[in-house]
């Protein structure tokens, strides 16, 4: 009865928020007796206004976007003399110097924004809670665009995200530099979060792709490095931040229809059923398609503006059979957002989405021999879960040194096993508020807050617990001169298991930026991460196909790392330049020569982290079972190479990255398990005329050391290609994607095949 009494309160308390949230919200106007900017942006080329364009008053705070028509108004300007800048991804962000606005006055300027094939965003907000250029992030910064997103038929969005460099998934699981690996549901190691709010559940802390709309999702910034500082635990590695669109200024609808099938595996032997469809296609069998092992999703949304009041809502539903026993699954999954504008500097977001995913499980192969097929007494089981998250964001430029955000969110997944062996079930709760303020001083732009987090779980697992988390955290980053930038902060964590144990931790990091001129900029960065034990990893009492894992009570420690990075980013923007009339067809190689125009970003970044108390799963002897442990002293070090570019404006563009790790448990001297020492992810997209050809190729070298279950079984590296072509006809795309085309066998862990080669058909439109 305490427990559920503690939920609701925290549900009142959640509520009473909102409800005083809207209160501020409404009771915000413009201050009389200042001045304002108002303006328009526009292509520099078309002439055409630009939506959505970043528009960010330099020294301040203040900052706005423009609406469908390109216009802005940044308003509550104190008279002074202020420079104002606009960016745009696929635009050279331009600056307006010595703009003077006096009490009571509006000051009207333009932006001819001029393009650029060099897509790279000037302007990410996750490594320092707040907005910032990306050459000023002390640490790695990668982000993923929405156009690279849509152009990969996925279902959800890890599967888009294995192609940024240093990073792997594996069974949902994200391996920042080596961090992770695999750890066998255990908590992860790099916070995944979205819209800045965290996106994990309350027993594990483990991660839930499919409750993220992939196609609402506007952004995806990666920080590579200790986070801890500012976001606490399960941050020690580093951040993920999807970023969702917001609500359009005009009436939009959009809509993703797609279709796919697996091929036949490269054995055989290995062939389960005869719904493979390769038989089909090169024999005289009839092909018909829900005779096949295919899958399927459709995506509708919609968006529009109601005076100060944007809406969003987005609806999905996928259903696959699997390319192997117990692989299929069936989801629905729904998201709606609204975003109230109070007034310039006010406004006020609240995102609710809902999944419910029903699928067979595959914990492991019957035999090499048989690696798609299930244990006879496995057929069938299979796992239900549903997942709701609901977070606020209120923000408010007081004036143009301050400004405060407080936030609020709930998440609750609810899951069910059927299995042969057992009928588990777990329902856990994670709530959290925080608020966070920004204020400049001179040449310090200082952030600081507070955060309190309660997770809740109630299971045939854990039984009935609870947790607590408490954070004050400040950072101060100092402009000491136009060169050099110095960030230093900490935070305070103390966690504490309701009747069991508590913890604290202090998070100190600091980061240097030095910019000898524009395009240019080294870093260097060194921080403190820890990572809590979760409820799942300290009251765990579970048996599944004959593995047993056990309680372990005096897991108090929390893991410790110290995270260190050195690295250099260079930007080559060559412009547009000058080019004649000449078209392809007439004289393509005059038009190859014009229009040659290389724009490249290489990044270059050396790390080393040294881990304390490592969290991971182990045999007990004494028990002779599993359970989760203090391990291990570890060492994890490398280097990392990224390089973006684009030639013949944009006709051709490319990535490639390569990332070397280099692990050791300092107490066995053995590799970390589950890490591959070498990973090179690189892709290449042409276009021509409406046609869009593009290819990925991921490489992760053989993983030397797995924990201690079928350690003998063989394993080899990753090699994995997928290709495309898309056609643009304006309001409708058409693309057709064949994924693993080398029909490649491997695994990540044991006894669990990757998907073979399969193919996929997509329609997209908005009208």
């Amino acid at each position: 009865m305490g427990r559920l009494t503690l939920g609701r309160r925290m549900w009142q308390q959640i509520v009473l928020a909102v409800i005083w949230l809207v209160m501020v919200g409404s009771a915000g106007g413009q201050e009389r007796g200042k001045g304002q900017i108002v303006g328009r942006v526009e292509d520099g080329k078309t002439g055409e206004p630009l939506v959505g364009v970043n528009v960010w008053v330099r020294e301040t705070v203040i900052g706005t976007a423009t609406d469908v028509d390109g216009r802005f108004s940044i308003v509550n300007l104190p008279a002074g003399t202020y420079a104002v800048e606009a960016s745009m991804m696929g635009y050279k962000k331009q600056l307006r110097q010595e703009v003077r606005v006096r009490s009571g006055e509006t000051v009207r300027i333009a932006f001819a924004l001029q393009p650029t094939v060099l897509l790279q965003p000037t302007v990410v907000v996750t490594a320092t809670k707040r907005k910032q250029h990306i050459e000023d992030a002390p640490t790695s910064v990668d982000v993923v665009q929405a156009a690279e997103i849509q152009a990969r038929s996925v279902t959800t969005l890890d599967e888009v995200l294995q192609n940024t460099a240093g990073l792997g998934i594996i069974k949902g699981q994200i391996d920042l530099r080596g961090s992770t690996g695999f750890n066998w549901a255990a908590g992860s190691r790099v916070l995944l979060m979205v819209d800045g709010h965290p996106l994990i559940s309350g027993d594990t802390g483990g991660i839930n792709w499919d409750a993220i709309p992939v196609e609402e999702v506007e952004r995806v910034e990666v920080v590579k490095g200790a986070g801890s500082a500012l976001y606490g635990s399960n941050a020690m590695a580093g951040m993920v931040n999807i970023i969702t669109r917001d609500p359009a200024s005009f009436p939009e609808t959009r809509f993703k229809v797609s279709w796919g099938f697996y091929d036949k595996p490269a054995y055989d032997g290995w062939c389960w059923t005869d719904r493979f469809v390769s038989d089909k296609i090169f024999t005289n069998e009839k092909f018909i398609p829900p005779h096949t092992l295919s899958f399927e999703g459709i995506d509708f949304s919609h968006s529009r503006r109601f005076g100060n009041v944007g809406l969003l809502f987005t609806v999905g539903r996928k259903r696959s059979s699997g390319y192997q026993q117990n692989g299929h699954y069936s989801r629905w999954n729904a998201l709606g957002k609204v975003k109230i504008n109070f007034s310039p500097n006010q406004s006020l977001m609240i995102t609710g989405n809902w999944a419910l995913n029903d699928r067979g499980d595959f914990l492991q192969w019957i035999s090499q021999e048989r690696p798609m097929e299930v244990p006879p007494e496995a057929l069938g089981d299979r796992v239900r879960s549903e997942k709701g998250n609901v977070h606020l964001t209120f923000q408010h430029g007081v004036n143009q040194k301050l400004a405060y955000t407080l936030k609020a969110n709930a998440y609750r997944y609810d899951w069910r096993n059927d299995f042969h062996d057992n009928q588990d079930y777990a329902v856990t709760d994670r709530f959290g508020t925080e608020a966070q303020v920004d204020y400049l001083w001179r040449k310090h732009a200082l952030t600081f807050g507070s955060e309190i987090t309660a997770h809740h779980a109630q299971s045939l697992i854990y039984g009935n617990q609870d947790t607590w988390d408490y954070a004050v955290y400040g950072e101060d980053e100092l402009k000491f001169s136009p060169l050099w930038t110095l960030t230093l902060g900490t935070r305070y964590d103390y966690h504490r298991v309701l009747n069991i144990s508590s913890d604290h931790q202090v998070s100190p990091r600091m980061g240097l930026v030095f910019r000898p001129h524009e395009g240019t900029s080294f870093r260097f960065s060194a921080g403190h991460g820890f990572r809590a034990p979760s409820i799942a990893e300290v009251f765990a009492n579970i048996t599944v196909s004959g593995f047993r894992v056990v309680p372990n009570l005096d897991l108090r420690e929390a893991e410790r790392a110290w995270s260190f990075e050195l690295g250099m980013r260079q930007v080559l923007d060559f412009g547009m330049g000058g080019a004649s009339g000449d078209s392809f067809w007439r004289n393509p190689f005059v038009w190859a020569v014009e229009h040659f125009d290389p724009s490249f970003v290489f990044d270059i970044a050396f790390f080393w982290s040294r881990y304390r108390d490592m969290i991971d799963v182990d045999i007990n002897p004494e028990l002779m079972a599993f359970q989760f442990m203090n391990r291990s002293r570890a060492r994890i070090e490398g280097a990392e190479l990224r390089l973006t570019g684009s030639v013949w404006k944009g006709h051709v563009s490319g990535n490639a990255g390569y990332t070397y790790v280099d692990t050791e448990d300092l107490d066995t001297e053995k590799v970390l398990p589950y890490r591959s020492q070498h990973r090179v992810n690189t892709g290449i997209a042409l276009k021509f005329w409406r046609l869009t050809l593009g290819w990925d190729y991921r490489y992760a070298s053989r993983i030397e050391e797995v924990v201690n279950v079928y350690s003998s079984d063989e394993r080899v590296p990753m090699h994995v290609m997928d290709a495309r072509v898309i056609l643009d006809l304006d309001r409708v795309q058409i693309g057709l994607e064949g994924k693993n085309l080398r029909n490649y066998h491997y695994t990540l862990r044991q006894r669990f095949l990757e998907p073979i080669r399969h193919f996929v058909v997509t329609l997209r439109g908005d009208f």
